[in-house]
């Protein structure tokens, strides 16, 4: 029985050759067990990181409400950070990099944001099929955005660093256009398509207006003998009736 023992040597009982290793072990073993015990509130440390990242968001949310509760004070500040975050990240940092620097743009740059996500909340609760185009544009514009700014990145890697990282950087920034090339043909039709849409709609309501303006027009009679009778409670007079004037006062025929 005993050479059917498979277990590694290290975890088996210790001979007096290898009692010296044990209490360098256990005190490590020990050590790790304390550290995760005293963390704040016992939390290991993934649950650290997310109390970490909830706590930035809670003052990134406070900090962008205070600076646009003047302009806007009916935003919903936690919607729109949501927002950007999920479509549009490029513009999230830019939210938080203003929000921690306050400079003499930031206040405009926030309303220029702000206002883009009032326009969109609009649509929303209006027609939730063109919210849904509007922010797949917003999420293909951002990651053009982040392309663009990666493809000069390492445009000034090849042409600076060593030649082996220049070649990478070459290759990786040759894929890098062959996606901006695509998402800028996908942003291209999706514009196109909410244009379409958009003239059909105005068509339809130049239609509208239109029938109505003949509608009116068919109603001519009617509607000015209704005025008449509401500005002076009488009869309208017959068309081609002479005015008669007295003591300077325009009257109608008796």
């Amino acid at each position: 029985m005993r050479g059917n023992w498979c277990c590694p040597s290290t975890w088996q009982w210790p001979d007096p050759h290898r009692q010296a290793f044990w209490p360098a072990a256990l005190l490590a073993v020990l050590g790790l067990l304390l550290t995760g015990l005293s963390s704040p509130g016992g939390q290991a440390p993934e649950g650290a990181a997310e109390a970490q990242t909830a706590n930035a968001g809670a003052a990134l949310e406070a900090g962008t409400r205070r600076l646009l509760v003047t302009s806007y004070p009916e935003l919903d500040v936690a919607a729109m950070l949501e927002y950007y975050s999920r479509t549009s990240p490029d513009i999230h940092a830019e939210i938080r990099s203003h929000v921690a620097n306050v400079s003499d743009s930031t206040l405009a740059y926030l309303c220029r944001v702000a206002e883009h996500f009032v326009r969109l909340d609009r649509v929303r609760q209006r027609n939730p099929a063109e919210f849904e185009r509007l922010r797949s544009l917003d999420q293909l514009e951002s990651r053009a955005r982040m392309l663009g700014r990666l493809i000069r990145q390492l445009s000034n890697a090849a042409t600076e660093g060593p030649r082996d990282d220049g070649a990478a950087s070459r290759a990786a920034m040759n894929r890098a256009k062959t996606e901006l090339r695509s998402v800028l043909e996908r942003a291209f039709e999706g514009t196109q398509q909410n244009q379409g849409i958009e003239l059909n709609r105005l068509e339809a309501e130049l239609r509208t207006m239109r029938r109505l303006l003949d509608e009116r027009a068919n109603k001519r009679d009617l509607i000015v003998r209704q005025r008449f009778l509401e500005l002076c409670g009488q009869d309208l007079p017959p068309a081609g009736a002479t005015p008669v004037v007295k003591n300077d006062a325009l009257t109608p025929p008796p």
